[in-house]
């Protein structure tokens, strides 16, 4: 059955989803794996990894033509999908990272950080794991366990159908046998980072994003946070007159200055709980922003501000 052009049986994708989670649902039902199933699409050494990251030339289309979901879905059910609004491109390039960081300056001036070649970067794919998963979303399922594209991400820190924090994971994204027998109690997340995730969440599913003076498309949205994300953890060099606004926004965040590192790398590179503090500290510069606690010394702070506005064109 599962080798017929037109599966007569499998769940909806939900939203948000990843593509190996749903794929590994469909296989569920058919008492199969996801090895066959990505076999019976004819990519027999595709793993889950591969799938949520860049699927095989074609992919999407078969499994559309298997399922009648609609083609574009399922690409967005995978980081390529994103390219370029979430990852500007998928192969690495040198000059990827002062491209996607400095086209906006938000709590720096621009031209105040320096442009970085790094060979390797993609934006927000982590050089680690960075598995998380919502202890509610779980203890609502069966497994197989559904799980979210966002969940593999240090983008988010909160589930937003829940509003708790997603908790860390060092098994693989299908087991949750520990949290059969214990499961995490829920942590409810701060309003700051509840806002931020929010509008992050929507960038993700209707493609634009509603700030203060406008609706910009979801592109702006990610640059915007990882230009913000960049600017807090800049050399101190970088910083001059700004030194205190930005050691303001570490300490209300409750994390010393970068989150504890002392040397400079790119947020990917950082160890998870780095990288969540980061994201902390991201909600409560927007926090402070919009509520005007705090002055941006860019131009692109106008976008967190009420009022006419004048800053530059959507992506």
């Amino acid at each position: 059955m599962i080798a017929s052009r037109r599966w007569p049986v499998h769940p909806a994708p939900l939203p948000g989803e990843a593509l190996s989670s749903w794929l590994r649902r469909i296989a569920d039902r058919y008492g199969a794996s996801l090895e066959v199933l990505a076999s019976a699409l004819g990519h027999a050494r595709c793993g889950p990894e591969e799938l949520d990251t860049f699927p095989p030339a074609g992919f999407a289309r078969e499994l559309a033509r298997r399922t009648g979901v609609d083609v574009h879905r399922i690409r967005r059910m995978s980081f390529s999908g994103w390219t370029p609004w979430l990852i500007e491109q998928m192969e690495p390039d040198p000059e990827a990272f002062t491209s996607y960081t400095r086209q906006f300056s938000v709590l720096l001036p621009a031209g105040r950080l320096r442009a970085r070649e790094i060979p390797a970067w993609r934006a927000w794919l982590p050089s680690r794991p960075a598995l998380r998963a919502c202890p509610q979303c779980i203890a609502m399922s069966t497994p197989p366990y559904p799980y979210q594209l966002l969940w593999l991400l240090s983008l988010t820190l909160s589930c937003p159908f829940h509003g708790c924090l997603l908790e860390p994971r060092q098994k693989a994204a299908t087991y949750f046998s520990d949290w059969e027998r214990k499961p995490p109690t829920p942590r409810p997340a701060d309003s700051r980072v509840l806002a931020m995730d929010d509008r992050t969440w929507h960038a993700m599913t209707t493609g634009s994003v509603y700030l203060p003076r406008r609706q910009v498309h979801t592109g702006i949205w990610f640059r915007l946070i990882r230009t913000i994300i960049d600017e807090l953890g800049a050399t101190l060099t970088e910083y001059r007159a700004a030194r205190r606004m930005i050691m303001r926004i570490w300490q209300e965040a409750g994390y010393p200055f970068r989150a504890g590192p002392l040397s400079w790398r790119p947020y990917e590179d950082y160890p998870l709980a780095v990288q969540l503090h980061t994201l902390e500290a991201t909600a409560t510069a927007i926090h402070f922003l919009e509520s005007r606690a705090l002055m941006g010394l860019g131009p692109d702070a106008a976008f967190f501000l009420p009022g006419p506005s004048t800053p530059r064109g959507e992506l």
